[in-house]
């Protein structure tokens, strides 16, 4: 029944993109509170993101963790009005910069040819990018993440804790207001929170899909970075650290 129940919201997610709790709730024929752990669980299982009053679906198939390339294609527009405005209103030229491994900050890499900008990152994903680009590149050495293309560990940290950076631009899976910043793995975490402690300015770059949500590990407060994303949920744009781009550029 539960597993019926789950494929019905699935195939709906497939057809609509998105869907609300009583939408949900009437192809169901179930109460709220039971369709909401049952998005708790497709969650869990990265099958849907749960979004504020409902779901939307992933593009990677059911069952099966998503590549790089999956994740890349999801909000793309978005980031890349994100990575565009960072680069137009936040970057420097001649700063050392930490580019965290993940698809936001992928796309920032195109705007930094000519910038003089040092790079670090622990991105293998990023390489070939920022290599055509020219961009003079410090790539952290550890232990490999295949599904995310992410170097991690030991080795990475104690690297990453010898430098200094002027910025640093950092991905997140989850983003809650009372319990911070948070990202599915501790490993990845670890390199998050090192990248942020070494850094002067502190941005997390965010779909919308990652508000009100929280993940395993934490890696930062609230209060301590600035989020950037292309568009907000309206119980956080209280936030004077929480930049909104799309109301910036409808300005």
């Amino acid at each position: 029944m539960i597993n019926e129940r789950w494929n019905i919201i699935l195939d709906l997610l497939d057809k609509n993109g998105s869907s609300n709790i009583r939408e949900l709730m009437e192809h169901c024929g179930v109460s709220e509170a039971t369709i909401r752990r049952d998005l708790t669980n497709l969650e869990e299982q990265n099958l849907l993101y749960r979004t504020h009053g409902g779901a939307m679906k992933r593009s990677a198939a059911r069952g099966s963790e998503e590549s790089v390339q999956a994740k890349r294609a999801e909000f793309l527009q978005e980031k890349r009005e994100v990575a565009k405005y960072i680069c137009g209103n936040i970057l420097e030229s001649g700063q050392t910069i930490y580019l965290d491994a993940g698809t936001s900050t992928y796309e920032m890499i195109d705007y930094l040819r000519d910038r003089r900008i040092t790079v670090v990152t622990n991105s293998t994903y990023h390489l070939p990018k920022l290599i055509n680009n020219k961009i003079h590149t410090i790539i952290l050495g550890g232990t490999l993440k295949h599904s995310t293309q992410a170097v991690i560990g030991y080795s990475a940290v104690e690297q990453l804790k010898k430098y200094s950076f002027d910025i640093c631009f950092v991905g997140c899976n989850g983003i809650d207001e009372t319990f911070g910043v948070t990202t599915a793995e501790e490993n990845e975490a670890f390199i998050k929170a090192t990248a942020i402690k070494n850094s002067k300015r502190r941005y997390i770059l965010a779909d919308k899909s990652k508000f009100g949500h929280r993940k395993f590990q934490k890696f930062a407060e609230l209060d301590d970075v600035t989020i950037v994303s292309y568009e907000v949920p309206k119980e956080y744009k209280r936030y004077k650290n929480i930049i909104e781009v799309k109301s910036i550029k409808e300005d």
